[in-house]
């Protein structure tokens, strides 16, 4: 990853542990509908487990997912004048690469994130590398919060992803995520001030009955929150463990993203096999289960690929359908660098 001063450095590693938790919490709201898990029991009672699903995981993860898409391709920025004479045409190609990706994954998956990624990155991202100098990092971020308070004020989930692109794209252009993520102080306070206002929230309003309008301000609340938190749960003594688990699944978070997909409608004839069919709260209980042990496959599986080859195999396709086989990284490159992420 480019350091502070945008030349190539080591990975920043935190990022990579937070693009895995996200995608932990991202495979809990794309199961249920890729398997038609219902909601409600019988006579619309409400159930327990799908609440807590609603309020902690629900429209929570997607918001880290689009700052840290940016942040990777603000990153890449930084490098792509070093790797390719024509970089604004190898972004290009990069976001053609997940458009195709995700036009493919809408036709098992209607609703995924990559498409849109896709096209937002093309009609946001893209003109703000003609901004120079110093206003490259302060257009998109000015651009970027405006565009997420009009988000937040038409209480759309779908309207956070260009504001959040830009912010990230920023930030990850400043070449300063390093001292971002390891300012301690600041990522503390943060983290104090966005627990204090989601509970806030939570505790002052009927959860059964969340508005539409609230659900994306406190899904970005609920989303800072957990991401300043793990920023500091790697300043502890669990930070080993949180780095074996979670940063192979963010190193490798396009194959995983799109590998859970396979295997989610691989099991899906065997779903009630499963005890996974009902409204119940056991089935949406072992729906869970399931995610969890598919994680854990991915997880390991990831740790084992990346010892061997540096890059998922699907991030190493698209490196190369970005920059070109001369401009693609060795084994050893692909350890040191990285050029964004679906995340």
């Amino acid at each position: 990853m480019p350091d502070d001063a945008g030349a190539p450095s080591r990975r920043i590693d935190a990022l990579d542990v937070v693009r895995g938790f996200a995608l932990c919490g991202i495979l809990l709201v794309n199961v249920p509908p890729l398997i038609d898990l219902p909601s409600a029991v019988e006579g619309g009672t409400v159930n327990p487990v799908r609440l807590a699903l609603d309020l902690f995981v629900q429209e929570r993860f997607f918001p880290i997912f689009c700052l840290l898409f940016g942040v990777g391709f603000g990153l890449m920025w930084l490098i792509a004048a070093q790797r390719s004479a024509r970089p604004r045409l190898a972004l290009l190609r990069r976001f053609g690469v997940l458009f195709v990706l995700g036009l493919l994954h809408q036709f098992v998956h209607p609703g995924e994130a990559l498409l849109p990624y896709a096209l937002a990155g093309i009609v946001f991202l893209l003109p703000v590398t003609w901004v120079r100098g110093r206003a490259g990092v302060i257009v998109p971020l000015v651009l970027g919060v405006v565009l997420l308070g009009a988000g937040l004020a038409d209480a759309g989930s779908a309207e956070l992803i260009p504001g959040l692109f830009l912010i990230g794209f920023g930030a990850g252009r400043s070449g300063r995520m390093s001292r971002i993520v390891n300012a301690i102080p600041g990522v503390a306070l943060v983290a104090a001030l966005t627990w204090v206002a989601a509970l806030i929230v939570l505790v002052t309003i009927d959860v059964r009955t969340l508005r539409d309008e609230l659900s994306p301000p406190l899904g970005l609340t609920l989303a800072t929150a957990y991401v300043a938190t793990l920023l500091l749960l790697l300043h502890t003594p669990v930070a080993p463990a949180l780095r074996a688990t979670l940063a192979p699944l963010g190193r490798m978070a396009l194959t995983n993203y799109l590998g859970a997909t396979a295997i989610i409608l691989a099991l899906r004839p065997v779903m009630p096999e499963l005890g996974i069919a009902g409204a119940d709260q056991d089935s949406w209980l072992r729906m869970i289960a399931l995610c969890v042990a598919i994680l854990v496959v991915q997880s390991v599986a990831s740790t084992l690929w990346l010892r061997r080859f540096g890059q998922g195999p699907l991030e190493a396709a698209w490196r190369v359908a970005t920059w070109g086989r001369q401009g693609s990284a060795s084994r050893v490159d692909a350890r040191r660098t990285t050029t964004g992420s679906p995340a």
